[in-house]
């Protein structure tokens, strides 16, 4: 791997954090919190220049970031300048004011950093701006230098820990450089819709062109993303559409099939990940996955055997898959079936997945029904300890404090999880029975 590329890698997974040197206004507060949610607008609003003396380096870059992220690059070049007066050696500046400098062909401000560039560590800068001694001239070869960073990353673009902050703004100086940058679009909704920024999603992925290789995972991507905004129908029909102009893309066909299944209308569903199946028009080792989706919709349905037969054929394709495992061994739990077997499988799911309360609480559950009672109540208050609002958990807890006399308790988890029970979990009824059975005053 480059050594630029490798250095880049260590330092965007360093977790900034917020020294204040002196007492902070609430206006800086209120930009500090935005910008950690990635609601740059409001940060913008709030982020106050008379403030600047008692920022540190990593506030700075907050407020870069923002300006570059809202694609306000020329107040961001003038607030570079301002950062570099007190922190010369800050390579996000540099690439902020280099960045205008380029495009602008001005050789001074490349002058002024080579008389720092010795002084310090700017690998970042050589990466982007550089080859050996000399200055890139094409401006689409410093854009590609800047998403090679990102792409970097790309493997681990889920990791809960990285600064979405910095990759976003690495992505908007690439587009400074090329505007028609689909990949950097691409890229750039991808973390948006991480981020559950659905809308800022869609107009990134509205920009990638439709002679482009990533056109159709952008059109699917936002036909998902209005789906999760509520706007179900208008997904359906634009995946409709995409379908009928690219009938050879299972991709879309599995996407449909998964926005019946989340809308919970799980005939369609079915019948969607059937004709996939039925067609062979999908990726061998994706089989397992649709075979297990198509398991969980005939469940809701209450349609057992046809659920244990497609979780079964799904294990044998993916022996260790922790959700396929989970789910096979909680529904014969509950039927009182195979109770041993069950228990296996999710101590193998559990090992697969610790950390999952899914199916811890599936594998507290199973020792319930083994009547090892002492290891159910220690699984299951670490369950609550993982997930206190989880109304499934607080019933099962409920029910086994109530098997060891703990009656008070039990009627304590009990109300807890009437509380917050929502109409899918389907545990009302039977908690409303107990409470008005045990529960008096």
């Amino acid at each position: 791997m480059n050594k630029y590329i490798s250095f880049v890698i260590f330092f965007l997974f360093i977790p900034f954090s917020l020294k204040v040197l002196c007492l902070p206004s609430s206006s800086y507060l209120i930009a500090n919190t935005a910008v950690k949610l990635y609601d740059y607008e409001e940060a913008n609003r709030y982020f106050n220049i008379e403030d600047i003396k008692n920022l540190n380096d990593n506030d700075f870059n907050d407020n870069l970031f923002t300006l570059v992220n809202l694609h306000f690059f020329n107040e961001a070049h003038d607030f570079a300048k301002l950062i570099l007066k007190k922190y010369p050696s800050n390579q996000e500046a540099w690439l902020v004011y280099l960045s205008k400098a380029k495009l602008e062909n001005n050789r001074q401000a490349f002058e002024d950093y080579a008389k720092l560039q010795n002084s310090g560590d700017f690998d970042l800068i050589k990466h982007i701006f550089y080859t050996g001694q000399k200055i890139k001239k094409d401006n689409i070869a410093i854009a590609h230098s800047i998403l090679e960073i990102v792409q970097s990353t790309a493997l681990n673009i889920y990791q809960e820990k990285k600064n979405y902050n910095y990759l976003l703004f690495y992505l908007s100086i690439s587009i400074l450089f090329n505007p028609s940058f689909d990949e950097a679009y691409y890229y750039s909704a991808q973390i948006y819709q991480i981020l559950k920024k659905y809308e800022k999603a869609e107009l990134n992925y509205s920009k990638v062109s439709n002679n482009h290789a990533l056109f159709f995972d952008s059109q699917k991507n936002i036909a998902v993303n209005k789906s999760k905004l509520g706007f179900f129908h208008e997904a359906e029909n634009e995946l409709l559409d995409l379908i009928r102009i690219n009938q050879k893309n299972e991709k879309l066909l599995v996407t449909l099939a998964d926005i019946y299944r989340i809308e919970k209308k799980y005939d369609e569903a079915i019948h969607y990940y059937s004709e996939i199946l039925e067609s062979n028009k999908y990726e061998a080792q994706y089989k397992w996955r649709l075979l297990y989706y198509r398991g969980v919709c005939f469940e809701r349905l209450k349609n057992w055997k046809m659920a244990e037969k497609n979780f079964l054929e799904s294990l044998e394709i993916k022996p260790n898959s922790p959700q396929v495992l989970n789910y096979l061994a909680y529904g014969w739990i509950e039927q009182n079936i195979f109770l041993d077997r069950s228990l296996k499988m999710l101590e193998k799911a559990y090992n697969n997945d610790p950390d999952s309360y899914y199916i811890l609480d599936s594998l507290a559950w199973a020792y319930f029904k083994k009547n090892d009672l002492i290891k159910a109540i220690n699984l299951m208050e670490k369950v609550i300890s993982m997930a206190p609002g989880e109304a499934i958990s607080l019933d099962h807890l409920g029910d086994i404090y109530f098997a060891v006399g703990r009656k008070r308790e039990a009627i304590y988890m009990w109300k807890q999880a009437k509380d917050l029970a929502e109409p899918e979990d389907m545990i009302s009824e039977a908690l409303d029975v107990k409470l008005e059975k045990y529960y008096a005053g």
